[in-house]
């Protein structure tokens, strides 16, 4: 028999992409019973529970005071009434295969305790969203990066397994799905697998201001990880503000975009992401300057 899925959708202030969202979910190449999709609506001051309740019975919307999208898929997790729950976001436009494809994998032979989806741009006009694409790549974070991660903009979990991992937290406002992750991976031996061909369109940013910005978010998640897994990774977050590696990184993609090959499309790749990345720097040091994070790892949590 089909697996029974729970979907849960973080949304906050959502109204310009969640109509998208549910409308590419409900008409998902899946029996209808075996699904439920709950939105998880963050505090929103605009249209976006009015919108959710629009597509009443078949959405359900639950109202989370708590902020973060930590605590609105905790909610969301906790109100599931099925063994499986999938996560995506509301700025993103599920292929109508996807859920029968993330439900495959995570059923069939080579099923794992994480299984992460393939995450594109959402009809990219501009080269800042094509180039955004890469921000989120699912099949990096889970066959390449040491250890690995996932993206909850593209994820099915068991649900049984947050009783053993437990949930999100909470205190972390961003990079909560890499952190999940890690404790996953560190303290539980939890395995991982990326299903190529369950797919989900984001809408990524669309101008270099917006783009930095995102890269703000990004260290802020670095920094926030580090600080909780600095004794499994042997690395703290203060040591990432001084690496010359980062800094390096963002000179190199600034040199290739001010004098580099004569071709368009390269220089506005790497104006792209020199911008990212010094968002991203920047969001490292103001992270770990507010979270007050130790300059010193306990050497005996440090790995060998």
């Amino acid at each position: 028999m089909t697996a029974a899925v729970s979907v849960v959708v973080p949304a906050y202030n959502a109204e310009a992409t969640l109509e998208g969202a549910l409308v590419a979910l409900l008409a998902q190449d899946y029996p209808a019973e075996r699904y439920e999709v709950i939105v998880v609506d963050n505090g929103s001051t605009d249209r976006t529970p009015a919108i959710a309740a629009r597509f009443a019975p078949r959405v359900q919307t639950l109202r989370e005071a708590r902020r973060g999208a930590s605590a609105a898929r905790n909610a969301g997790i906790l109100a599931a009434r099925h063994p499986y729950v999938a996560f995506t976001d509301a700025d993103c436009v599920p292929d109508r295969r996807w859920l029968p494809e993330l439900v495959a994998a995570a059923t069939g032979p080579a099923a794992a305790d994480f299984v992460g989806g393939r995450i594109v741009a959402h009809a990219p006009r501009s080269a800042v969203e094509t180039f955004a694409a890469c921000l989120m790549d699912q099949e990096r974070a889970i066959r390449v990066y040491r250890p690995p991660s996932v993206v909850t903009a593209n994820l099915i979990v068991r649900r049984a397994l947050f009783d053993t991992i437990g949930l999100f937290d909470e205190s972390l406002r961003r990079g909560q799905d890499v952190d999940l992750a890690y404790r996953a991976h560190f303290r539980h031996g939890a395995t991982f697998a990326y299903a190529e061909r369950a797919v989900v369109a984001h809408v990524n940013p669309r101008t270099l201001p917006a783009l930095f910005r995102k890269g703000i978010q990004h260290g802020h998640a670095v920094a926030g990880v580090l600080g909780r897994h600095a004794g499994d990774l042997g690395e703290l977050p203060w040591q990432r503000c001084v690496a010359r590696r980062q800094y390096a990184a963002i000179a190199r993609a600034v040199g290739a975009a001010l004098g580099g090959p004569a071709i368009e499309a390269t220089r506005m790749e790497a104006l792209c992401r020199a911008v990212f990345e010094a968002g991203k720097q920047l969001g490292v040091l103001v992270g770990t300057a507010r979270a007050g994070l130790p300059r010193r790892r306990d050497r005996r949590s440090v790995p060998a």
